[in-house]
């Protein structure tokens, strides 16, 4: 398939990108992973290679949300926005960035979004799960906190995504659950377990209530939650929690319908893909590769290309959400909506297999 958008795809700033590269990867493969990370222009010949038109960049986890000191946190956020703005500005109708921000003041925050998209183009913000913060770094900032509210009206006000990544754990949690089982802390199954957690309770807290505007996407064929939608509701009891703030007669699953979206990032698994369509639907749905920590383009897009959906659906996971989402068809992207099957050379089963829209996730609500 040609025309595909992928949107979690990181960069960093050169400044930072081989050392920071040795929490992921080998000296020498931090070496690499690193200059992946940094070399953007060099991106182009693989995209085509792999029949991708568009990335959106991100700063690279855990970016902003890291750095302890309030003051560094927002320096970095200010720099690389300003960074990838110019990046993108060079070749707009490949590249796309979602904004970084730090998360200590929900107020600053709101300010530096408000810039990074109306001043420099920035198609949604990018939130590398909680802020670390405190003198040790080991205090974690949720965004459920009511003080986010300003936070979260801003991003209702500039109708943008909100997109979110796992990070590794403080050293706190890490001494309590990962000493003795390092294999475990990052994206073999920490960062699920972890963002989960996140995302969830965002969900419960009502801010989808409050913002009904908000848009939340995350990752990895959404970090575990689709394949949970039916335990998860009915073992949220408001009987049991009545200090829960979510509306009394939502569940997950709605949110699902209006609020929230998946992509495939680092995840290709047929199987995976077909139980999330079961769950929610095609339009709720990305397709993403999670460059450059999975090994290059071809692997995902091969995937993605062969996989047994119905042309409807390669069409609208592939391309159709994430332009429709972002507002790519705008100045300076300008890509192209409704591109026929035959021009983006699209393969596929013919019939749908699945409903192609949201409306069979509304459940009987609650009285």
């Amino acid at each position: 398939m040609k025309g595909k958008i992928i949107l979690e795809e990181a960069f960093n700033l050169p400044r930072l990108a081989e050392e920071e590269a040795k929490h992921y990867a080998s000296v020498h493969g931090a070496a690499l992973l690193g200059k992946a990370l940094a070399d953007i222009d060099g991106r182009i010949a693989a995209m085509d290679e792999a029949g991708v038109e568009m990335q959106v960049l991100s700063l690279t986890s855990p970016g902003c949300q890291g750095v302890a000191d309030p003051v560094e946190a927002h320096k970095m956020a200010v720099e690389s926005n300003d960074y990838i703005a110019e990046k993108v500005k060079q070749n707009p109708s490949r590249f796309a960035a979602f904004a970084a921000v730090s998360m200590h003041d929900p107020k600053q925050a709101a300010e530096e979004l408000s810039r990074a998209v109306i001043e420099l183009g920035c198609v949604g913000v990018m939130l590398n799960d909680f802020q670390s913060s405190g003198p040790d770094g080991n205090t974690m900032l949720f965004y459920d906190n009511p003080v986010y509210d300003v936070f979260w009206a801003t991003v209702e006000e500039l109708d943008v995504l909100v997109y979110m990544h796992p990070r590794l754990a403080s050293q706190r949690i890490f001494n309590e659950l990962y000493r003795d089982r390092k294999w475990l802390q990052a994206s073999a199954w920490g960062f699920a377990n972890q963002l989960s957690i996140h995302i969830l309770g965002i969900a419960t807290s009502g801010v989808f209530d409050r913002f009904p505007g908000v848009q939340l996407a995350f990752g990895h064929m959404g970090e575990h939650i689709p394949f949970d939608l039916w335990r998860l509701d009915h073992k949220l009891d408001r009987d049991r929690f009545p200090e829960m703030r979510m509306a009394k007669n939502k569940t997950i699953r709605d949110y699902f319908a209006t609020n929230m979206h998946i992509t495939t990032s680092g995840n290709f698994s047929t199987r995976s893909l077909q139980g999330a369509l079961a769950e929610l639907s095609a339009s709720r749905i990305m397709f993403s590769i999670d460059y450059p920590y999975e090994d290059g383009l071809m692997e995902g897009s091969t995937w993605f290309d062969t996989v047994p959906l119905s042309q409807p659906d390669l069409l609208a996971i592939g391309r159709e959400n994430a332009l429709r989402l972002l507002k790519l068809d705008r100045a300076p992207h300008n890509v192209k909506p409704g591109l026929s099957l035959k021009e983006l050379e699209i393969g596929g089963l013919k019939g749908a297999i699945y409903p192609d829209d949201a409306t069979h996730l509304r459940t009987v609500t609650r009285a």
